[in-house]
């Protein structure tokens, strides 16, 4: 199959790039491609508008999005477009701030060997663990399903119909990447992982995104937002996978008692 790693990086981020390289070094043979990231703060509002909606943003978002917020979906969108001009089977699109602990060459081969019908495979959960609602045979590695699609987008790997869905679908934008990509029922993507999870952010890089400045927030659209979300969030799961599989979610933390990278 015919794929490259994608590393995000902005020009100015010298360092960020040697660490990424570094490490990917285990794997020389692997095919990489730097993809220079989309740089909110200088962007024209001409530019962004190309790919963001601020009316969209203020109808279903609580605040308006930072620069670096909307830098980084802009970043996607170019990965997204390169998967579908070069006409990869996939792509593994990594943010420059990453840690690879585990077999990564390994891992792609799984990748290769998949059925065609996936569209998005999550490979880092940094944050709150989510339950698993879905799972392969176990073995070395296991597709799964997640009840909530985790926030983060340090490291995933996206297909060329993926690609060319959420091209359709996820543009223009106007909530943060790694928010959007938990409305896989508008996206109308099949968003999984692949398990055990072997990447997760470097914690010691100053994010490029986070600012101390606060935006004003829209508590009712936040409320109602949450609110739409779990609604629409469990027709998704019981129409996909049904009640016993929801239900057995909650006592199944994750497959094979294995722990993710992050723990």
């Amino acid at each position: 199959m015919k794929y490259k790693i994608f590393i995000i990086n902005l020009d100015r981020s010298v360092e960020r790039y040697q660490h990424a390289l570094a490490q990917l070094a285990a794997w020389p043979d692997l095919p990489i491609e730097r993809i220079s990231a989309a740089d909110g703060r200088v962007l024209s509002d001409a530019e962004l508008n190309q790919y963001y909606s601020l009316s969209l943003n203020q109808q279903h978002y609580h605040k308006l999005l930072k620069p670096g917020e909307k830098g980084c979906y802009i970043s996607h969108i170019w990965c997204w477009q390169q998967i579908v001009a070069q006409q990869l089977d996939f792509a593994l699109i990594l943010e420059d701030d990453f840690i690879v602990n585990g077999d990564l060459a390994g891992l792609l081969n799984y990748v290769c060997s998949l059925p065609s019908d996936w569209h998005f495979l999550k490979l880092a959960m940094p944050n709150k663990q989510q339950k698993i609602i879905q799972a392969s045979a176990a073995g070395p590695w296991q597709k799964v399903a997640f009840v909530k699609n985790p926030v983060s987008t340090v490291a995933q790997v996206v297909s060329n119909s993926g690609a060319q869905q959420l091209l359709a679908k996820a543009v223009p934008f106007y909530r943060p990447i790694d928010v959007m990509l938990q409305y896989t029922f508008e996206l109308g993507i099949r968003a999984e992982a692949v398990w055990p999870l072997i990447f997760k952010p470097d914690l010691s890089f100053e994010s490029n995104i986070n600012t101390k400045k606060r935006e004003p927030n829209n508590r009712w659209v936040f409320y109602w937002q949450r609110l739409y979300f779990f609604w629409a969030n469990l027709q998704h799961n019981l129409k996909h996978y049904g009640l016993s599989a929801l239900m057995r979610a909650r006592k199944w933390p994750n497959p094979s008692g294995r722990t993710h990278l992050s723990n």
